[in-house]
């Protein structure tokens, strides 16, 4: 990746989490911010760029990953919201499977970065007037306006 990659447009948009108006909820908004903040957080890591340039590993095929990871999240982001589960666990299965050219040691990387931007992004929530969480089922306005994911 380029030096100034973290000024280059994402390729993740939010209609990578959305199919019709009904699935432009909160949850999904969350869902789409937190690929964002996982491919941001990977783009960060010089030297993890850097070995998965080596396995011929693109910025959009990092980008499918984020947005692939991000969806496979949703059942335990319910089950912990809805008290089923106490915690929400990154999953080093996941990782493996969309990768399986890359070692367990990068996979370990990726999953380590995976719970940092989660950690971030989790964190950012409470300050977030949105409620993507506790309104998750509730349509999402900021689909619509560009000027929140351009």
């Amino acid at each position: 990746m380029p030096p100034d990659s973290r000024l280059v447009r994402s390729p993740i948009s939010p209609s990578h989490f959305f199919t019709t108006d009904q699935e432009k909820t909160k949850l999904n908004w969350f869902l789409f911010e937190y690929a964002r903040e996982l491919e941001s957080f990977i783009r960060r890591d010089k030297p993890l760029c850097n070995k998965l340039n080596k396995k011929a590993i693109s910025r959009n095929v990092i980008a499918g990953f984020c947005i692939r990871y991000s969806k496979q999240m949703q059942p335990q982001i319910l089950d912990r919201v809805e008290g089923r589960t106490d915690t929400v666990r990154m999953d080093h299965d996941a990782i493996a499977v969309h990768f399986p050219q890359l070692d367990d040691a990068l996979v370990d990387r990726l999953l380590t970065v995976a719970a940092a931007a989660w950690d971030s992004q989790t964190e950012a929530c409470c300050a977030c007037p949105v409620r993507c969480i506790s309104e998750r089922d509730q349509l999402c306005p900021l689909f619509d306006d560009p000027e929140h994911w351009d």
